[in-house]
Parts: C-alpha cells; sequence; structure tokens
C-alpha cells in the first residue's frame, strides 16, 4: 500500500536515500529496511540496520533478505517463506529471529513487517528490526535460574509448599511433599489445609501461617502428627517462613518440613533401651547380691515394673512331678493376700499346660478366667491382665515369673525379648541356689549320716549285746546247768536231760542262724538276689502273719553286689515299716527288670503317713536310709504317700554287669 509522506525509490535496485525523509530515518533508532516482496531483495535499510548487522553503507541493497537469517533449527530460506506467506495473507508478521551479523555471529532481534504497495516497486515489506540479545541472554539467564531453581526444590528430600497470603491456598508442592501425603500434586495445588486435615489441626496450622506473615520472620513448629494417606501417621518438623513482595509486603507462606518419624522412632527406642538396660543391670545386681532369690526379689521387682510397667511379680517353683507349684516369692499387693512358700496346683494356673510346653501366656482380660480359684483372688485383690513367662534350666521347666497388671491389656506392651534376659537370670539364680542348698543340705545330711551311722552302730551293738546276754546267755547257761546235773542223774534221768540238752543246742542253733541272717543273709552272697528275697519274705510272713504278693521279672541273672545288697535292704526296711506301722494283711512287692534298669516297688494299702513332712522332719532314720542308699549308688528313690492312702516306695537302679553265679 502506498504512502505519500514515503520517499520515492529509484527504478535501480535501491530506493533513492536522496527521495526520503533522511532526517527521519537517520534518528529512528530501531533498524528498518525495505524488501521487494517480488524477490526478496532489500531495496533499502537504514544506518542503525547496517550498523546492527555490521555491515558498510548500501552494502546490503540488491541482496536476499534471506541473508540476514540465522539457522535456529529451521533453513533460513525457510524462515524467510513463512514470514512471506504471513504477509501476503494478512499483510503483517511480528515476532521473534534469531539472525546473523556479516562476521557470522547470531543475535536475536524483535521484527515487525508490514506489506504496502510501491507504485515503482510494486509489493514492499517494510521490516523495523529492535535488538534484544540482551533481553533474551537475561529471559534464557532467568529460565536456567528458575529450572535450576526448580530442580533444587524438586530433589529436595524434604516437603516444600507454599501458600498464597490472601487464602493460605497451595501454590507450590515439590515432589517429596505429594509423596509424603500421599497425594497428587493436582489435588492439592488451589486447596488448603482444612481440605486435609481434621478441623483442630488445620486451625493451628492456619494460625502458624498467619503469625509468620504478621511476624515477617521464620516460625517453626518442632513436632506435629499428621495423617497421611498412604503411610499412616508421620512425625513433621515444620519451618515457616514469609515471602515480601517488592514492596515488602507478605505474598506468600514458604513451609519445609522434615519427616523425623523415623528419627522420632529411633530416638523413643533408644530411651526406651536406655530405661531398659537400666533396669535390667539393676535386676542383675540384685540377683549377683543375694543367694537368696527371695531376697532379692524386691528389687527385681522394682526394676520389672520400670521394664514393663506391672503393678506386681509373682515366683513359682514347680515340684520334681510338675503337679504342684510353690511360690516362693511375691511382691506387693500380692504380699496382703498371698505370702511366700504357697503350694499351688499346677493345673489350676492359668496357661499351665503352655507354661509347661515352656511357652509363655499373657491373660489380657483375667475376668474371663474367673472359674480357676487363684484367678478369683487375683481379681479381688485389684488385678486385670497378667504374663506369665516359663524359667528354664537347660531343656526344662523349673518354674514361672508372673506379671500382674492393675489395667487390662497389660502385656501388650512388653518387650518379651528383653523379659527373656531377665527369666534366664532368674533362671541362673535359682540353679545357683538350688545348688547351695543341695550342698548345704549335703553338708547337713552327711552330718546326720555319721550321727545315724554312729547311732545304728551303737544300736546294732545293744542289739547283739541284749541278744548275746539275754538268748545266747540264757541257753548257754541252761546248757551248762543241764551238763552239770548228768552226773548225779540215774540213767532214765539222763536220758531225759539229754533230749532236753538236745533241744537247747537246736534252739541256740537256729536264734544264732536268725541273727546271722538279720545281720547279712549268707544266701545273697551264695545264691543272689531272688532266692534272698524269697527267704526274707517266708520269715517275714512268718513272724508278722503279713502275706507277701511278689511280682520278679528278669530276677534269674546276678547284679553288682553293691546294688543286690541296696535292693535288699530296701525291701527289708521297707517291710519292717509296713509291719509296725501300716495295719495291713498283705504287702505287695514288684522287682523288675525292664531296659536294663532294676526297679523297686513295695506298696500297701494301710494308714499311711505325710512322707514329705517326715523326710523333711528328720525324725526316720529308715526313709533316710533307703533313700541315701539309692543316691549313694546314683539311683531314684521315691515314695508316694498320704494320711489314710496307703504307701508305695519306689526305688530304680541301673541294673550293672551281670556277674556268675555266687560271685
Amino acid at each position: 500500500m502506498a504512502d505519500a509522506s514515503a520517499p520515492t525509490p529509484s527504478s535501480g535496485a535501491s530506493a533513492d536515500a536522496g527521495s526520503f525523509d533522511t532526517r527521519l530515518l537517520r534518528h529512528v533508532r530501531e533498524g528498518i529496511i525495505l524488501v521487494r516482496a517480488s524477490d526478496g531483495a532489500i531495496v533499502f535499510a537504514n544506518p542503525h540496520f547496517e550498523r546492527m548487522f555490521g555491515y558498510e553503507p548500501q552494502e546490503l541493497v540488491g541482496r536476499s533478505v534471506a541473508l540476514l537469517n540465522a539457522a535456529n533449527g529451521t533453513d533460513p530460506r525457510r524462515v524467510a517463506d513463512d514470514i512471506a506467506a504471513a504477509l501476503r495473507g494478512d499483510g503483517r508478521w511480528e515476532g521473534e529471529l534469531r539472525n546473523r551479523r556479516k562476521n557470522g555471529t547470531d543475535f536475536w532481534c524483535h521484527a515487525s513487517v508490514s506489506a504496502f504497495d510501491h507504485p515503482e516497486l510494486g509489493t514492499v515489506w517494510v521490516a523495523i528490526h529492535r535488538d534484544v540479545s540482551e533481553r533474551k541472554r537475561l529471559e534464557e539467564e532467568l529460565l536456567h535460574t528458575k529450572s535450576f531453581l526448580d530442580s533444587i526444590i524438586e530433589n529436595i528430600p524434604d516437603m516444600v509448599f507454599v501458600k498464597d497470603a490472601k487464602e493460605l491456598k497451595f501454590v507450590l508442592f515439590n515432589r517429596a511433599g505429594a509423596e509424603l501425603v500421599g497425594r497428587e500434586r493436582a489435588d492439592l495445588i488451589g486447596k488448603g489445609d482444612h481440605d486435609f486435615f481434621p478441623r483442630p489441626q488445620a486451625d493451628f496450622f492456619t494460625a502458624i501461617d498467619r503469625a509468620t506473615l504478621r511476624g515477617a520472620g521464620p516460625l517453626e513448629i518442632p513436632e506435629e502428627p499428621i495423617a497421611t494417606a498412604g503411610r499412616g501417621v508421620r512425625i513433621i518438623r515444620t519451618k515457616k517462613i514469609p515471602i515480601l513482595d517488592e514492596k515488602g509486603d507478605p505474598a506468600y507462606v514458604l513451609g519445609i518440613s522434615e519427616d523425623v518419624t523415623e528419627r522420632h522412632r529411633a530416638e523413643r527406642l533408644r530411651r526406651r533401651h536406655e530405661r531398659e538396660m537400666i533396669a535390667v543391670n539393676s535386676i542383675l545386681r540384685a540377683l549377683e547380691t543375694h543367694v537368696d532369690v527371695r531376697a532379692a526379689f524386691p528389687k527385681v521387682c522394682a526394676g520389672l515394673r520400670a521394664l514393663a510397667q506391672c503393678t506386681s511379680a509373682s515366683l513359682a517353683l514347680f515340684d520334681e512331678h510338675r503337679e504342684r507349684m510353690r511360690l516362693i516369692a511375691v511382691d506387693a499387693p500380692w504380699a496382703a493376700g498371698v505370702g511366700g512358700d504357697v503350694y499351688l496346683r499346677v493345673a489350676e494356673y492359668p496357661g499351665s499346660a503352655e507354661l509347661l510346653a515352656g511357652r509363655s501366656h499373657e491373660a489380657r482380660d483375667l475376668a474371663a478366667l474367673a472359674d480357676l480359684p487363684l484367678v478369683r483372688l487375683s481379681c479381688a485383690i485389684g488385678f486385670r491382665s497378667t504374663l506369665s513367662l516359663p524359667l528354664y534350666t537347660g531343656e526344662d521347666v523349673i518354674g514361672i515369673l508372673t506379671l500382674l497388671w492393675d489395667v487390662a491389656d497389660g502385656p501388650a506392651a512388653v518387650d518379651s525379648q528383653v523379659l527373656r534376659q531377665v527369666t534366664g537370670a532368674l533362671a541362673i539364680a535359682l540353679e545357683r541356689r538350688r545348688l547351695y542348698e543341695q550342698v548345704r543340705a549335703g553338708r547337713e545330711e552327711l552330718a546326720a549320716l555319721s550321727r545315724r551311722l554312729l547311732a545304728v552302730q551303737e544300736s546294732e551293738r545293744r542289739h547283739l549285746a541284749r541278744e548275746l546276754h539275754d538268748e545266747i546267755g540264757q541257753y548257754l547257761t541252761g546248757i551248762s546247768l543241764l551238763l552239770n546235773q548228768l552226773e548225779h542223774r540215774s540213767s532214765a534221768d539222763f536220758r531225759t536231760s539229754r533230749d532236753e540238752l538236745d533241744r537247747l543246742v537246736t534252739d541256740l542253733i537256729d536264734r544264732v542262724r536268725e541273727l546271722s541272717l538279720d545281720l547279712r543273709p549268707a544266701m545273697l552272697d551264695d545264691l543272689g538276689l531272688l532266692p534272698a528275697l524269697r527267704s526274707l519274705f517266708r520269715r517275714f510272713s512268718r513272724q508278722t502273719g503279713i502275706a507277701v504278693e511278689i511280682a520278679q521279672v528278669g530276677l534269674e541273672r546276678r547284679f553288682s553286689p553293691d546294688v543286690e545288697t541296696a535292693v535288699y535292704r530296701i525291701v527289708q526296711e521297707a517291710l519292717t515299716n509296713v509291719a509296725r506301722h501300716a495295719q495291713v494283711q498283705t504287702v505287695a512287692v514288684g522287682v523288675t527288670v525292664v531296659d536294663d534298669r532294676l526297679r523297686v516297688v513295695v506298696a500297701d494299702q494301710g494308714r499311711g503317713f505325710d512322707a514329705d513332712a517326715e523326710l523333711a522332719a528328720a525324725r526316720t532314720s529308715g526313709l533316710s536310709g533307703m533313700r541315701e542308699r539309692t543316691t549313694l549308688l546314683g539311683g531314684r528313690f521315691r515314695i508316694e504317700a498320704r494320711p489314710g492312702g496307703g504307701t508305695c516306695v519306689r526305688a530304680e537302679f541301673e541294673s550293672g554287669a551281670a556277674a556268675a553265679p555266687g560271685g
């Protein structure tokens, strides 16, 4: 489109500079060129344009405008074609171009191109160029800086978020933050705390945001639990910082939240472990200080309360057959209702089957077990839950440690691994106490045995002296008198006296034989255990009128002399006790060899007695003697008896190597 005020170019390749208002063009700070649309040739360039592109005056006239375009991922001619197409269509094009100077360097220009019809040149494009290289450089630097900062924020392992100052809506959330709360960022942007958190917590966060904006300084939330969508409750530590605009007014709130859940958990575990170690060490010191576990139990319980937050504790030991258990130590408030050395039936203890099998047992609600007498007592005292732990020595369960709580579900927070250390130490202490008591009891028994041995020896001597004096002496005196009378008697009286003398001698021989059998039956050495026992049973029945029912298996062989003597004496002593105390007409004796074990049983259905009390009181040397004979040979001895329920004496030995008959 023609412009009347514009200079008229000459008919040559370039416009006539004299025909333009050169004063106006020279003072325009933008670079201006005219391009003939028909062939893309430059017909005019103002001085600013020429300097911008590094060309001499009039050097560009007549050259293709494509010369000025730099390759920018696209062929320069293609760029020129695209601009020409836009000009032919709309008559105008505006945009940024990557151009090339004469020296080959590239730079950015903002170009505004318009088309108009010239009366001589036809359609002409007038292009106004402005060098925007510095702006583009700053934009690229800004873009790079933004990309760099975005990358830093995006890859920070802590949650980073930004809220606008007016509505406190999220305008930015980094990847770590979205992963922490378990939501997509698209679901977070534009939302506020009240969209995700319970109202009291959201109100708290909002108050901190407002305080941060008012104070124009950072504020910190040391630790706050938040509920996340995929990771449960997490503990976060948050610092909030105001972001100011160019006027210095708060425009945003920047939040940086660190997930300290694992650190918090580790610190809690560290404190717990430290507390547990202090408690365990106090328990171990108490057990090391006292030989008697009962003396150490108050301090043990203090440590257990620190470990398990329990209310009380008790310690019980099984008997040999694990049918009864003895409470040897209890802690308050147990002591108000149950003292030490109380005996209980194992079957009536909560979880007895599990405990006997070596497994712990917890009762989180004792009311459900109220049919057991001990549980009723526990509930009456105020206990609501218990945890019982087996005590081991080797592979044997010897007792139970029970923790008690005055609340339900007390065992829920107990660390069983730590408690196993305590039960192990308790078991060792109990075993040490048992060995100590065994040594002490052994010394006492040795002293008692020595006293009994002396007493038995004196008793045997008195018995022999009495027998020799009273019976043997009487027989010999009678024989002496008869012999003195023989010389004064007639032949008829002599015959009578001789018969009387024969009778006295025969009785004397029988009495000496009886006395010999009581001391040591020769048959035991000559013929073995079975013939000696049968002879003993005949004599016993003849003397007492009590029938002996015998059952024997495997006694045709010989056993070691010590074993045969021990079995004979145990049976002899047991029969003597039956004759003295049982008040029965029959007694059963079983002597059998099974699996190379020689087992002896003497049982009656008589009056019975309290065997534990008798043995503990050491009122009888017979029972102790039987037990000592068995123990000395490495055997096992047991008495089963109760008042009115009969008595059963059991002994068991290794049968020993066979010996030749008579050996």
